[in-house]
């Protein structure tokens, strides 16, 4: 099996700082033990120069009138060798005595014919200690400082000795630690290949106290949740532009066949090609539907910031469909038609209420008008078509304007995406429906892009 090269990159930062701290404790324990050591010899020569002290001034008491040298060369005599050697030195600064150590000295310093006491250094200690009563001297013990830098070379090659072995390990050990440790995330990668693509209802598991692997399958689990809407919201789309197109679909193959079956006259085929041009119509319009549904889904947000004349846009819409309201055998009337001046996309707006004209030419009796209003209430500009026919029902548009019918549905998402509402309402056996949506601040400055003016109604 291939190594893994995040696993690779989290073992050698495991190492590397395996590595580093070892290092700082090898550094931290090498001056330790070192100046332990260098401490344990100055106490070691204090002792001996301070017994070496006793002994003299012994030596000067039991004499009785003997010289410093007398005494100094009885109590160094006396005196076992070792690795330390002695100088005393008398308060006139001639050398009273000496005594050598075992040890031979570095050769800077390996004899000590002069009179005066040996310099410290790197390869020797000196302590020095003044005796101040009688006799009066000066005594200095040393040592060579060769077995202690001994031992702390052979400390510092273990030492250094153990740094590639701790990061072969480390380097090791912390691949099999990462290897466990990202385990979940391989059990969470192939749960998700398990899943099918029409099977977004699974969800990952999240602990009760989540660690951070919980919160990346929380993650997971909303953009699977996101995911599982946007299926059902495409099934939705598709089943909805199945629905709408099937009907015009089959009066087109319907008519047709039936004005391929034998020959007829021609106003009879007249009537057929107008009867598949109004069902042609009605697919385009269903496809323009579906296109703006499509936009209102992907969460798309227009731009709304013109000047738009609500009345202008009823006016416009109204004429734009009296052609459609006549082939449908349908009658338009201007109802309440005021000055109202709404913040808003004009294209929208004026879709909107070709979609209300469209939907009451289509669903009405034709027994009553189609009335087309606009006017101002409560603070908001109203569009409003009415007609007579079964009652709507205001859940057709769905939850938020969107699902259910079709163009009820394109209503509602227009309506909100101003800040505003679809209405439904029905008296007397008249349907009337209505978008509400706030009107713009009132400003003494004249309005630009306005995209809709008012004019006249004609027929076409």
């Amino acid at each position: 099996m291939a190594l893994s090269r995040l696993r690779l990159r989290l073992a050698a930062g495991f190492a590397v700082a395996m590595l580093a701290g070892l290092g700082t404790l090898d550094i931290t324990l090498y001056e330790y033990l070192n100046s332990g050591a260098i401490r344990r010899l100055d106490d070691r020569l204090r002792s001996s120069a301070d017994g070496l002290v006793a002994a003299i001034t012994r030596e000067y008491g039991e004499s009785g009138g003997s010289t410093l040298g007398t005494a100094t060369k009885a109590a160094l005599e006396e005196w076992p060798r070792g690795n330390e050697g002695f100088v005393v030195l008398a308060p006139d600064g001639h050398r009273a005595g000496a005594l050598e150590p075992v040890v031979p000295l570095p050769s800077a310093i390996d004899s000590l014919a002069d009179s005066t006491f040996p310099r410290p250094s790197a390869e020797i200690r000196v302590v020095h200690v003044r005796h101040e009563g009688v006799p009066a001297f000066s005594l200095a013990a040393f040592e060579s400082t060769a077995e202690v830098r001994a031992e702390a070379e052979s400390l510092a090659l273990w030492l250094l000795a153990s740094a590639p072995i701790t990061l072969l390990l480390s380097l090791t050990g912390g691949y099999l630690l990462a290897r466990r440790a990202l385990a979940p995330f391989d059990t969470m990668a192939l749960t998700l290949s398990e899943m099918a693509p029409g099977d977004l209802e699974r969800r990952l598991p999240v602990a009760a106290a989540p660690d951070e692997l919980d919160r990346l399958a929380t993650q997971v689990n909303a953009l699977l949740e996101r995911l599982y809407r946007s299926q059902q919201q495409t099934r939705s789309f598709l089943q909805q532009a199945a629905h709408q197109l099937r009907t015009p679909l089959t009066v087109v193959r319907g008519e047709s066949a039936l004005a391929l079956d034998r020959t007829r006259t021609a106003e009879a085929y007249r009537q057929a090609l107008g009867r598949i041009h109004l069902a042609s119509e009605q697919m385009t319009r269903r496809v323009e539907e579906l296109f703006l549904l499509a936009r209102a889904e992907a969460g798309e947000r227009p731009p709304l910031g013109l000047a738009v004349e609500l009345d202008a846009v009823a006016l416009e819409a109204a004429d734009v469909m009296r052609g459609r309201a006549q082939l449908l055998t349908r009658r338009l009337e201007l109802g309440r038609v005021d000055a109202v001046e709404i913040r808003g996309n004009p294209a929208l707006l004026r879709e909107a209420a070709i979609e209300l004209i469209e939907n009451a030419c289509r669903h009405g009796t034709g027994n009553e008008p189609v009335r087309i209003s606009a006017y101002a209430s409560g603070g908001f500009g109203r569009l409003e078509v009415s007609n007579d026919g079964p009652p709507i029902e205001a859940g057709s548009a769905g939850e938020n304007g969107r699902g259910g019918h079709l163009g009820l549905s394109i209503l509602g998402w227009i309506a909100t995406t101003h800040g505003g509402s679809l209405r439904f309402e029905r008296t007397a056996e008249i349907n009337l429906v209505a978008i509400e949506i706030p009107l713009a601040p009132s400003t003494s400055e004249p309005q630009h892009g306005r995209e809709a003016s008012r004019f006249p109604l004609t027929a076409r």
